[in-house]
């Protein structure tokens, strides 16, 4: 079984001033303030498609070094919120407990997959004390869809997507999973409205032990599902 995690809102709190620093960055490099339909357009809302449609919607080239003047300042920013506040960017609730419960599970995988920069979200998890520097991670920085990104941690951590499950809190994790054809877990301060989109599956406070039992369930249909294919083929 693989289990691949997203991190801000997901493995990590602090998403106001995240947001605030990147909204910061765009401000301070574009000059844009994006509106209320801006994110509702994008099927993929990660920093790099935030970024070049951002771009794009004040008349800019994408080749022009834009993006990685904006990731430089979305993280001065965050680094600045940490020198603010040092809770700007705190572990959730039971995160440490479930990361170390899984890492005992025999024939368990983890992985990470954000829609965040590399060099932005090692920063975070730095400050929330979350050690994932063992994990394979893919991230914004490897590629532009979430799908793709998803994808990608599951091939470095040297397992078929067909045996992922997918953790996350945004409507674009759902969306991605839906895309990929693999099982969603819903969890964070959002749940109400992933339950809205049709998530089945929540694990709101990412406790051990019912998170297993969630996740196994998951397991279970698809050993299940596989015995039941062999069966008609012989």
């Amino acid at each position: 079984m693989l289990i691949i995690f997203d991190v801000d809102g997901t493995l990590l709190g602090g998403e106001t001033a995240d947001w605030g620093s990147f909204d910061s960055a765009l401000k301070t490099v574009l000059g844009f303030d994006h509106t209320p339909g801006f994110f509702s357009a994008l099927h993929d809302v990660t920093a790099e498609s935030i970024a070049e449609a951002a771009i794009l919607a004040t008349g800019r080239r994408l080749d022009d070094g834009l993006v990685r003047e904006i990731r430089e300042a979305y993280l001065g920013n965050l680094q600045e919120a940490h020198r603010s506040s040092a809770a700007a960017f705190t572990a959730r609730r039971n995160v440490s407990a479930l990361l170390r419960h899984l890492a005992s599970l025999g024939g368990v995988t983890v992985a990470v997959a954000t829609g965040d920069w590399r060099p932005t979200i090692s920063f975070k998890l730095r400050c929330a004390g979350v050690e994932v520097s063992h994990l394979p991670m893919a991230t914004a920085s490897d590629a532009r869809r979430r799908a793709e990104i998803i994808a990608l941690a599951a091939t470095r951590a040297g397992r078929n997507l067909s045996d992922a499950i997918y953790v996350g809190d945004g409507a674009w994790d759902l969306r991605a999973c839906r895309d990929l054809g693999i099982p969603f877990i819903g969890t964070g301060s959002r749940t109400e409205k992933l339950v809205e989109l049709g998530a089945e599956h929540i694990c709101e406070d990412l406790e051990p032990e019912p998170f297993v039992r969630l996740a196994r369930r998951f397991a279970d249909v698809r050993r299940t599902s596989k015995n039941a294919g062999a069966v008609s083929r012989s």
